[in-house]
């Protein structure tokens, strides 16, 4: 916000030197970035956070320096003579959309002129960074950087049947703006139309159709308050910023638009020798009374550390134009029996709203530098991290000690990108750009990306994981369409493609690689988190990521946990990848409640143990977790461990088969086992296989 110097002297008196000015300014929360002097004046330009939008004009930075110079802000009341006849006899106004526009005013203003504004104001203007246009044009943006309330002024003659008109915009509808650009617009977007088409683009930007020009005579002057949110969306999908919209999606003062129409008159009296109509229209559904907020002294002293005087805190809260009124218990004047105060909070200061604002008020009015540094009082708890993160750290702990490196991809990817997995599509109303169209279901799109881009810069070994949240549509009650609020589910991701034992003495062939090695990482990360009983089944349905019969699902306890295999060909040569690359995609979310991070280690065993051999013939489509299934189930609880350490094909072994070689562990804790016992258990294991499994055993 730039404010000169010489308006602001019109407000309140200051009478400290520059330097002084601006070091209070800044401990305020008003920094001076940039001081300019053009001619004899001085331009201050204040940087502005989001939630000061009563600074956003020269009166509001002066209700600022009349607090922290502890003078008296001066407003001057506008003189000017109204004319016969009344305003609403010459036009109409209706408000179709009160929640969008909860208040609008307009006046009448006849036999303008229309013609260059006198200079100092066109010095005023051009030294806030507001090209002077003509005289009603700048009498809006006048009061606009003067009062902080945006105006419009309609040529009155180009207003169909002279009635304005506040509503949603038809579906299609069409609007040229005064920056010539021609705009299409939809149902969500507020628009000030007349009896035939939208005229203006509500508290943004004004219609070319119905601007000021040289033979303007009758003005039809709008000065209005926008809800926020509405102004804000609608700036952002068209892409338009301007002046007005910058205020108006912040907050401005519902009471400000009367106070606007009232300047505004005086002006274009003495600037265009207009004649004023009689009255305002005033069409308004605003509250008269903001809520008031409860405010207790002690809590004040509490959260910022330091005493601060209870009449301290009434004169600052009055200052800043806050009426505060006894609370419960007693009088707000320092009575020993009053508890709290009850604050009502000025029009303009639409960022208080509760008890800490207010808290906030008094400390930046009685001075950051005066709050003493205090050790914090009270009952304390040992900081503690949640389960959920604990979970994280040991997920990213174990992938890195098995040699992956974690990546980040973006959340938004393209719609097609996010329909070729297969799930819902949660789609952005307003994407930035095309391909960040869509919330991501999963985290296969941004993996394969990172592999392609590292193979593009010729990296060709890649072993990568992701830990991140996917998103998945839910119906919205009471319908069954897939628009409701998106799940958001904890996910983990692993990519790997080239060699994962890397060097210049071993070859691809002997490192590379394959789907056991992502098998192998799923199995090691699975016994860290302490996750048992989990399998794994062929992936039966068809899909745009896996590859057909080299792809395989996760399950624990029936229910689907994840996928992993190789890349679709398709994929791979889509995104140049040089060699097979593997993925892996676990919902952590339906992990979680099996997760086991903290675990003891088992007794050592007192008693020796006892290994024998077992060898198989089984089918091709036979999986190999079934033979194990059936080989723990007959063993018993004696067995302490099973082990696949030998898988064969070829002759003597017939097509279509493979031989399977088991090492069973077997111990009991309370005696050594003999021969005999071992031998009964194997007898029982080969029993079991070939009745249950269907299995030939191998002498």
């Amino acid at each position: 916000m730039r404010v000169p110097l010489e308006w602001l002297r019109e407000f309140v008196t200051v009478d400290v030197p520059l330097e002084t000015l601006i070091e209070r300014l800044h401990g305020i929360g008003l920094p001076v970035e940039r001081i300019e002097h053009i001619g004899d004046d001085t331009v201050l330009e204040i940087e502005l956070t989001a939630n000061r939008p009563d600074c956003m004009s020269v009166l509001g930075v002066a209700r600022e320096v009349a607090v922290m110079l502890g003078h008296r802000l001066r407003i001057p009341k506008p003189k000017y003579v109204t004319r016969s006849p009344a305003a609403s006899e010459r036009i109409a106004v209706e408000v179709d959309d009160p929640n969008g526009c909860p208040r609008f005013t307009a006046r009448m203003i006849e036999d303008v002129r229309v013609g260059p504004s006198p200079a100092w104001a066109q010095r005023r203007l051009e030294a806030c960074g507001v090209r002077a246009i003509n005289n009603v044009v700048d009498i809006t943006n006048y009061v606009m950087l003067e009062l902080g309330q945006p105006m419009h002024a309609f040529d009155d003659d180009r207003v169909a049947e002279h009635r304005l008109v506040v509503r949603r915009a038809e579906p299609g509808e069409r609007l040229r703006t005064l920056d010539g650009v021609d705009y299409t617009l939809d149902p969500e977007m507020l628009v000030v139309a007349d009896a035939r088409r939208a005229v203006s683009l509500a508290g943004i930007i004004g219609g070319s159709d119905t601007e000021i020009g040289p033979g303007t005579t009758r003005v039809l002057l709008e000065a209005a308050y926008w809800n926020p949110p509405a102004i804000g969306r609608t700036a952002r999908r068209l892409g338009i910023r301007t002046e007005a919209s910058a205020r108006f999606e912040r907050g401005m003062d519902p009471a400000g638009p009367p106070l606007a129409q009232e300047r505004a008159a005086q002006l274009f009296t003495e600037w265009c020798g207009g004649r004023v109509l009689r009255g305002t229209i005033d069409v308004s559904a605003l509250r008269a009374i903001r809520r008031a907020i409860r405010l207790r002294p002690a809590r004040v002293v509490t959260v910022l550390g330091v005493a601060v005087p209870r009449a301290q805190m009434l004169r600052s809260l009055r200052a800043l134009g806050c009426t505060v009124g006894p609370g419960r218990g007693g009088s707000p004047d320092g009575h020993p029996r009053a508890r709290s105060l009850e604050v009502r909070p000025p029009s303009f200061r639409v960022d208080l709203l509760r008890e800490e604002d207010l808290i906030e008020e008094i400390a930046r009015v009685y001075g950051y530098d005066r709050v003493p540094l205090t050790m914090p009082r009270g009952e304390t708890t040992p900081g503690t991290i949640a389960p959920v993160l604990r979970i994280d750290a040991r997920v990213r702990e174990t992938l890195a000690r098995c040699g992956l490196t974690e990546v980040m991809s973006l959340t938004l990817i393209s719609a097609q990108a996010a329909a070729k997995t297969g799930a819902g599509v949660v789609v952005v109303q307003n994407p930035l750009v095309a391909e960040q169209s869509a919330l991501r279901p999963s985290l296969l799109p941004g993996l394969v990306s990172a592999l392609a881009t590292n193979a593009a810069r010729r990296v060709d070994d890649v072993q990568v994981f992701e830990l991140g949240r996917v998103f998945h549509p839910t119906p919205r009650e009471g319908n069954g369409g897939l628009d409701g609020r998106p799940e958001e589910r904890r996910t983990l991701g692993l990519a790997s493609m080239g060699r994962w034992r890397a060097g210049w003495n071993v070859p691809i062939e002997q490192g590379a690689t394959d789907f056991y090695h992502m098998k192998g990482l799923i199995e090691v990360l699975l016994r860290e988190l302490g996750v048992r009983d989990w399998v794994m089944d062929p992936l039966s349905e068809a899909s745009a990521w896996w590859h057909p019969g080299r792809s395989a699902v996760m399950k624990y306890h029936g229910r689907a946990i994840g996928q992993l295999g190789e890349v679709h060909p398709d994929v791979a040569a889509a995104h140049r990848l040089p060699h097979r690359a593997y993925l892996a995609e676990v919902d952590l979310e339906a992990v979680l409640p099996a997760v086991t991070l903290i675990r003891t280690s088992p007794e050592l065993p007192r008693f020796p143990s006892v290994e024998r051999d077992v060898a198989v013939v089984i089918p091709d489509g036979l999986p190999a977790g079934q033979v194990e299934a059936v080989i723990r189930a007959a063993a018993g609880p004696l067995l302490e461990m099973v082990e696949l350490f030998d898988v064969y094909a070829g002759p003597p072994v017939r097509a279509g088969y493979r031989n399977l070689a088991y090492r069973l562990r077997l111990r009991a804790q309370d005696r050594t086992l003999t021969a005999d016992e071992a031998e009964e258990i194997l007898q029982q294991v080969r029993i079991a296989l070939q009745g249950q499994a269907g299995v030939r055993l191998r002498e």
